[in-house]
């Protein structure tokens, strides 16, 4: 969406010629509709000039996604769709990606505001060292999201209108009704509801330095070209099955496996995009036996469900299924431990200058 239109009677809430905005979620989060129903409310309601784009990959659920907004209350143009470097407001969907994404805080500067989706209240976040912030803004979305039934994208919403004030909450309401407008009536209540309980249960404080007290990360982009580029052919943002998270992506709700109904028919592990499924050879005569799910990688798709011919896996609340259920298809190895390791590696190339060289 662009517009270059401005309505000379919008009243303006702040004073910054420009806002950036840089969502950082996990596929399934919807936080390229949240940036849709932002900058719509922006442009189309404010009248201001702006534009909205995403990246994401080819599997979007379970994977990185970016989302950018950009307007202008002043008019300035907004011609450009090329990466946010420099927020504004950096929004995280999710607590956890400040540890398994350290660029989701890339380009954050003391006049940065920080919304995350977090239980903790600000004062409890910590951070690289290095890092610094102008205000931390927390909401816990997952619970309000269970709590009302609407996605996680609504809620967010309700904690970014908190620290975006060029923009009216109830612009922001229009919009989001506008664009879940497919949607029943009741769904609609429910995201509106959603978005309204973030703006009373949005805690902010100031970022304090003693909170960026962790080890620095990696640096996420290279400093200068080929400089100190990374080496071809690396993936140093590994997305294996013993590294990556993929709870994140799921909205308060899981399949839950039940060992009476099943028939070991393996159809749940061929149609699983993740390989969550955790086996034994504990069968008649030595035979793989199912054992039940490893949630981390599961992302909440609920294909299984639809695949499976006796019932054994159903659709159940997240916080209804006991620690019991919970297996881990790697018991032996610790994710958050190899995922340090992974990151503090430097996979930058810094060569020497000419003159060194001599």
């Amino acid at each position: 969406m662009m517009s270059w239109f401005k309505h000379s009677e919008t009243p303006l809430a702040a004073n910054r010629r420009e806002v950036a905005i840089r969502m950082e979620a996990i596929g399934g989060q919807g936080a390229n509709s949240a940036g849709k129903i932002l900058s719509d409310a922006a442009v189309t309601g404010a009248g201001y000039t702006g534009c909205h784009f995403a990246s994401f990959g080819s599997e979007k659920r379970g994977s990185p996604v970016q989302s950018f907004v950009r307007f202008s209350p002043m008019g300035a143009p907004m011609r450009s769709a090329f990466f946010t470097t420099s927020p504004d407001l950096i929004v995280v969907f999710h607590e956890a990606m400040l540890r398994m994404h350290p660029g989701s805080l890339a380009g954050a500067t003391a006049s940065t505001t920080l919304v995350v989706n977090s239980a903790k209240q600000p004062g409890e976040l910590l951070f690289p060292s290095g890092t610094s912030f102008g205000k931390i803004i927390c909401v816990d979305a997952g619970a309000i999201s269970r709590t009302k039934r609407c996605g996680i994208n609504a809620v967010m919403l309700g904690a970014m209108s908190v620290a975006v004030p060029e923009v009216a909450q109830e612009l922001v309401v229009a919009s989001l009704e506008k664009f879940f407008g497919r949607l029943s009536n009741q769904a609609r209540s429910r995201n509106v509801a959603g978005f309204r309980a973030a703006l009373g249960d949005s805690h902010a404080a100031s970022f304090r330095n003693e909170q960026a007290s962790l080890p620095p990360g990696a640096t996420p982009l290279p400093r200068m070209g080929w400089v100190n580029a990374p080496m071809g052919g690396l993936i140093t943002n590994p997305g294996n099955t013993v590294l990556r998270d993929h709870s994140l992506s799921r909205q308060g709700f899981a399949p839950r496996f039940e060992a009476r109904d099943c028939i070991q028919c393996g159809y749940c592990d061929m149609l699983c995009p993740d390989y969550c499924f955790v086996w034994d050879r504990s069968g008649e005569n030595g035979a793989a036996a199912l054992k039940g799910i490893d949630y981390q990688f599961c992302k909440g798709c609920q294909k299984c469900i639809s695949v499976c011919p006796t019932g054994a896996l159903s659709l159940s609340a997240e916080n209804a299924i006991p620690e019991g259920e919970r297996l881990r298809k790697f018991p032996d190895l610790d994710p958050e431990a190899l995922e340090k390791k992974w990151h503090s590696v430097d996979w930058n190339i810094n060569y020497p200058d000419e003159e060194e060289e001599k």
